[in-house]
C-alpha cells in the first residue's frame, strides 16, 4: 500500500469519528434580574439530596457576571443549581436542583419552569442592636459611658435569612461565638472595649461595631467634717460649741458622685427620713431637734446607682 493510499485512509477514519462524536452540549440560562448581576453556579455529578445539597461528589463551582448564562458542562455533571451573589459578598438562597440535559427543541438548554428563576440576595443585613438603656452618660471633661447592669445584651435583628452567629470580643481576647441573642457579663470593675458583628444563614455579615464603656461597681466614701469652733482634736471633737457645723464631703474615683443623704435618731425615738444634704449642719439647729444622745446619719450615691452602706455618729447633747 503505497504513501496515498494511506493517508487517504486516515482522513476517512478522522471524518468518520467526528461525525459520530457526541454532540457537545451546552446550557444556556436566562435569569430574571438586572444584567450586570452575578451569580454562583454549581455544578454536580449525582443530583444533591435535599435542600443542604449533600452528595458524595464535590461540585464544580462557576462565578459568572450577567443574566444571560451560557456553561459548557462535562459529561459527568448532569445537573446544577444556581444563587446571586449582591454587594459586599452576600449571597441569595440556592434555586432547586435542575438537569443538565439539552433540549434540541428548547431555545434554552433548560427545563421551561427556569426561564425566569426568582432569585433572592440580602445585600444589607440588619444590625446587632445594644440598648443604649443598658448605659448611662457622664459629661466630664470626656463623654464617658458607664454600663448600669452586671450583663450587657446584644440582640441581633432578623433580617429574614435567619440569624447564624453573633461573633464578639472583649478588649483585645478571642473571639467569642453565639448562636442568637446573647448576654455578657461584667462583673468586674474598669474600662472595657467590645467588638462585636451578626451573620446571617445567607453568609450576609453586617459591618463590625466597637463601644468602649466603664463598668464602675464601687459605691463613694462621705467624709464627715468638723466646721467652727470646738475642742479636742480636728477629726471629732470632743466638746461643740452652738457655732460647730457638719459638713457632708463625698467622693467618688468612677462616675462621680451624684447626690448625699442624712438622716437623724434621737434618744427620744424622733426619726427622720433620709433627705438630700445640699448644705452644712448646724449643732445648734440639731439641738433644738434633739435632747440628750443624737444619732446622724449619712450616705453617698454615684452616677451609676452604686449606693453606700448609711455611715452614723452618735452625739451627746448637755443640758442646758
Amino acid at each position: 500500500m503505497d504513501y496515498k493510499s494511506i493517508r487517504f485512509i486516515i482522513i476517512l477514519l478522522f471524518i468518520a469519528g467526528v461525525l459520530s462524536a457526541k454532540p457537545k452540549r451546552e446550557l444556556k440560562i436566562l435569569i430574571d434580574s438586572e444584567a450586570d448581576a452575578s451569580f454562583e453556579l454549581e455544578l454536580w455529578q449525582e443530583k444533591p439530596k435535599d435542600e443542604e445539597a449533600v452528595s458524595k461528589n464535590t461540585p464544580e463551582v462557576l462565578i459568572i457576571k450577567g443574566n444571560r448564562i451560557t456553561v459548557t458542562p462535562k459529561d459527568e455533571f448532569d445537573y446544577f443549581r444556581i444563587r446571586r451573589i449582591g454587594e459586599y459578598g452576600a449571597k441569595g438562597y440556592w434555586t432547586q436542583v435542575f438537569s443538565t440535559s439539552v433540549d434540541p427543541d428548547s431555545p434554552l438548554s433548560v427545563p421551561k419552569e427556569f426561564v425566569k428563576p426568582k432569585l433572592v440576595a440580602v445585600e444589607k443585613p440588619k444590625p446587632t442592636v445594644v440598648s443604649g438603656e443598658q448605659f448611662i452618660v457622664v459629661k466630664g471633661k470626656e463623654e464617658i459611658k458607664y454600663l448600669t447592669k452586671k450583663s450587657l445584651l446584644l440582640s441581633p435583628s432578623d433580617d429574614g435569612a435567619g440569624i447564624s452567629e453573633v461573633r464578639y470580643k472583649i478588649n483585645d481576647g478571642d473571639w467569642n461565638t453565639s448562636k442568637s441573642a446573647t448576654e455578657i457579663q461584667f462583673s468586674e470593675e474598669g474600662n472595657y472595649k467590645l467588638l462585636y458583628f451578626a451573620m446571617d444563614l445567607a453568609g450576609n455579615k453586617e459591618p463590625s461595631k466597637l463601644i468602649y464603656f466603664t463598668k464602675d461597681t464601687t459605691p463613694p466614701q462621705t467624709l464627715l467634717e468638723w466646721m467652727g469652733s470646738g475642742y479636742g482634736g480636728k477629726s471629732m471633737p470632743k466638746f461643740l460649741s452652738p457655732d460647730t457645723k457638719i459638713k457632708l464631703n463625698a467622693k467618688d474615683n468612677l462616675s462621680g458622685v451624684k447626690q448625699t443623704f442624712y438622716a437623724y435618731a434621737c434618744a427620744d425615738g424622733t426619726t427622720s427620713e433620709f433627705v438630700l444634704s445640699d448644705k452644712e449642719h448646724s449643732i445648734s439647729e440639731l439641738k433644738t431637734i434633739c435632747k440628750g444622745s443624737f444619732r446622724f446619719l449619712y450616705y453617698s450615691v454615684d452616677q451609676v446607682g452604686n449606693e453606700e452602706p448609711v455611715q452614723s455618729i452618735n452625739l451627746f447633747f448637755g443640758q442646758n
